[in-house]
């Protein structure tokens, strides 16, 4: 986090004795109010899905996210797409994995998770996905980790265990745990094993092909949840306007995110930008108090700086995985 505040700070400060403000056209400056704004936007799709808890049900809403960005990315992709198209065929076997762990599975089980628990815990818990990432990495992949990386592991482990059980330990031996919750972190788990597919099989095709090329058969893999979902739940009643503004949302402004994310990946280096993935918890918080009217308990600060201290003592020499989309 010391990296993203020392960062951060010139861009809203202004010089000692001077009333002008600090350039903001320097690359660095530039690439560090993209990944800013990519955070941002990644802590509104939480947001997002906690309002549609009682609008729409989680795989529709998934599937409409999922159709919106495929039509927005196409214009875009899609001449690379048919370029290389040789090369999608030749692995569909990896883009279908990808569009069921990613498209199908995580979206579906944050938006479900976020219907059940706060966005202040959904926010806390997302912040382990770069910590899932590596333990994936050591376990799946066998990447040799230091001391420093177990320790780190460990710590952030606390912080969401903490987060998860509301700061009492009785809730483990009760199994009184929140559903909500654990749906969250299975679907940050499933994200974390995209990310290591990623890895292990690198693409040719640039991240928004590959991101495109993918969501098909996530489309394919929600399709039957969100039929029986539209059959025996519906959609909330009278609520067009409140869903259409839901999925104009999650449809264009994280995949918009993920264009900034890349921009700044391409100037400051995936380690120093995963750095900027902390700042969704202090995104998502202010949300949930300010907008929401949400509370914020002991146990929440006590997880979040546990998961702050445990991604701050991760081996800086391993680079932190860009995330394709959150």
């Amino acid at each position: 986090m010391a990296f993203v505040a020392d960062t951060l700070t010139p861009l809203v400060s202004r010089t000692a004795g001077s009333l002008r403000p600090v350039a903001l056209s320097t690359p660095a400056n530039l690439a560090a109010l993209a990944l800013a704004g990519a955070a941002l936007l990644w802590s509104g799709n939480f947001l997002a899905g906690r309002l549609a808890a009682d609008v729409l049900p989680p795989a529709t809403f998934s599937a409409a996210r999922w159709l919106l960005a495929l039509a927005l990315l196409l214009p875009f992709t899609g001449r690379e797409i048919l370029a290389r198209r040789d090369e999608v065929m030749r692995r569909w076997p990896f883009w279908l994995a990808c569009g069921v762990l990613n498209i199908a599975v995580f979206t579906v089980l944050i938006y479900a998770g976020l219907a059940h628990t706060s966005l202040v815990n959904g926010s806390i818990i997302g912040a382990a996905a770069p910590i899932l990432v590596g333990l994936f990495g050591w376990l799946l992949l066998r990447e040799r980790t230091s001391a420093r990386s177990r320790l780190a592991l460990a710590v952030s482990t606390a912080g969401v265990g903490l987060i998860v059980l509301r700061g009492d330990l009785g809730t483990l031996a009760r199994l009184d745990l929140n559903g909500g919750d654990v749906l969250l972190f299975c679907g940050i788990a499933a994200f974390a094993l995209y990310a290591v597919l990623l890895k292990r099989f690198p693409s040719g095709l640039s991240p928004a092909a590959a991101l495109t090329v993918s969501i098909p058969s996530g489309l394919v893999a929600l399709a039957p949840v969100a039929l029986w979902e539209i059959a025996t739940l519906g959609a909330g009643a009278g609520r067009a306007g409140s869903m259409a503004l839901l999925v104009l949302y999650v449809g264009s402004l994280p995949t918009l995110g993920f264009v900034l994310w890349a921009r700044g990946v391409g100037t400051l280096g995936p380690t120093r930008s995963g750095q900027f993935l902390q700042l969704m918890p202090v995104f998502g918080a202010a949300f949930a108090v300010g907008l929401i009217g949400e509370t914020l308990h002991a146990y929440h600060a006590f997880g979040f700086a546990l998961v702050l201290a445990g991604l701050a003592l991760r081996d800086r020499r391993l680079p932190a995985p860009a995330p394709a989309q959150l």
